[in-house]
């Protein structure tokens, strides 16, 4: 059974906003409720259904908070709204209901634009701010792994070398001529393997020596733990929401842009994660671990596709 991991999370939220990129996640089941607190009794805000993508700021315990999507109203207090723009002192409590009994799910500042969207006596209905937010349960999403760009190699034209005239070698010394002229026996047998001096040879690379799995590995009790393997695909960093064995994960990806996990890939950290996003052929040795459905590959060759 996976098991979720909040810490994992956190980590990545923080990279994410230390990169400015929005960390998108999707919907996975249908009538979704958006509510106004982390909490399974705060009043319901809105709804989305499977497979929308929504905007996360971060996370607390079970509950993930999101950027409200345009198709949510929002509530603010008409005495604050002229001609659309904020008329305040002070900040102004964006609810989630026309009433001071409704949750406060943001505020804005004076002199900010809104969009209204009708009124219910003295409570304004306005499309939904980006400062403001909502709850969702972290269950019912996961994250988004958008599809790296594919990278066109770059081509680079050489100006054409200009013919340079044959020198004319030096005449040879008679005794030099002499010996030139003598029978040579043919060789009539070639090396039975080929060697590095000779242009063009191919050496098959011998497979590294099995080495130990690392410790940390629940493995499963099983006689093909540590064959040699090859896969190829785009290296990731893993699922936040689960615990897996490593930090990063070998996807591939269909027509359509879908991902599917190949395997895990337990390396050194820092290495792999100047790959992230590449596409990898990756070859080492394969362990099946505990509680997992992918195998965890120890990498001891990388080659750039």
């Amino acid at each position: 059974m996976k098991t979720a991991w909040t810490g994992t999370i956190a980590l990545v939220l923080a990279v994410v906003t230390a990169s400015a990129a929005p960390l998108k996640v999707k919907v996975l089941k249908s009538n979704v409720n958006l509510r106004a607190k982390p909490l399974p009794t705060a009043e319901v805000v809105g709804q989305v259904t499977v497979d929308d993508v929504l905007i996360s700021k971060g996370v607390a315990g079970e509950w993930m908070e999101i950027t409200p999507p345009a198709h949510v109203d929002l509530w603010i207090l008409g005495d604050y709204l002229q001609n659309n723009l904020i008329q305040s002192s002070q900040k102004v409590n964006v609810r989630s209901g026309p009433g001071i009994n409704f949750a406060i799910v943001g505020q804005l500042e004076p002199g900010a634009q809104v969009t209204s969207r009708g009124a219910v006596r003295d409570w304004v209905k306005i499309a939904p701010p980006a400062d403001c937010s909502l709850w969702v349960a972290r269950s019912l999403v996961e994250v988004v792994v958008d599809k790296p760009p594919k990278i066109e190699p770059a081509k680079v034209e050489l100006p054409a070398a200009e013919p340079q005239p044959a020198e004319k070698p030096p005449a040879a010394p008679p005794a030099a001529r002499e010996r030139a002229e003598a029978p040579v026996a043919l060789r009539t047998s070639l090396p039975a393997t080929p060697s590095d001096s000779q242009p063009g040879a191919i050496i098959p690379a011998p497979l590294p020596r099995p080495s130990a799995a690392p410790a940390d590995l629940d493995l499963i009790a099983s006689q093909g733990q540590g064959q040699w393997r090859q896969y190829d695909g785009v290296l990731r960093p893993r699922s936040v929401f689960f615990r897996t064995p490593s930090r990063f994960r070998l996807v591939s990806y269909d027509q359509d842009g879908n991902s599917t996990t190949v395997c895990y890939v337990k390396g050194n950290n820092d290495q792999l994660a100047t790959l992230i996003n590449r596409p990898l052929i990756i070859s080492g040795r394969e362990y099946w671990v505990r509680r997992q459905s992918y195998p965890v590959l120890i990498p001891e060759r990388i080659i750039l596709k």
